[in-house]
């Protein structure tokens, strides 16, 4: 399956997608209730990384 831009569409609350992020990182993370992304790696995720892309599966 191809990365999704995330301008669009998002994927469903708390779906664990695979996420691409502007630091050229692969990761899993999700979307919150609120409609703001968490990545699920910590390293990542202190790095302030923001999310470009995700794909499903």
């Amino acid at each position: 399956m191809t990365y999704k831009s995330v301008k669009h569409g998002l994927p469903r609350s708390f779906t664990r997608v695979w996420v691409m992020t502007d630091t050229g990182r692969e990761t899993t993370g999700y979307v919150k209730s609120d409609g703001e992304w968490f990545i699920n790696c910590p390293r990542i995720r202190a790095t302030g990384a923001k999310v470009l892309r995700w794909k499903e599966g």
